[in-house]
């Protein structure tokens, strides 16, 4: 495994929450874009929309999200994917609400990643205060 299979599988995770109420909003795609910059460390936006193309095609050709989950699970810490749940809310609720198909999903790729559910909760809260969705 590389690092490109694990940006591309964080990646379509990421517009998996984004796609969960089938409107993918330009906030959404903006935030997918911020995210994996910073997460991942890329300054291309040539790289960026790059990756963000590869993923959509393989979220295209999957049949479930495990796989990305695996890719992730062998190549993060238990704090990257505290992190990276942080995200997938940040995602979830860039648009001004959180679907309930998104949290769903959230929570399935929490526990495809092993996050214990307190700390499931207590990321959930942490970005509802930062977005004042209370």
């Amino acid at each position: 495994m590389n690092i490109k299979d694990e940006i591309v599988s964080a990646t379509a995770m990421l517009l998996s929450i984004a796609k969960a109420d089938n409107i993918v909003e330009d906030s959404e795609l903006k935030s997918i874009k911020d995210i994996i910059s910073d997460f991942f460390q890329i300054n291309s936006k040539d790289d960026i929309i790059n990756y963000i193309n590869i993923a959509n095609t393989e979220l295209e050709k999957s049949t479930d999200i495990f796989e990305f989950g695996r890719v992730l699970n062998d190549a993060w810490n238990y704090q990257d994917k505290i992190d990276f749940v942080c995200c997938m809310f940040e995602v979830s609720l860039v648009d001004g609400d959180m679907y309930y198909l998104e949290e769903h999903l959230i929570k399935k790729v929490s526990n495809i990643l092993n996050v214990n559910h307190k700390d499931l909760i207590k990321s959930k809260v942490e970005i509802k205060r930062i977005f004042n969705k209370d």
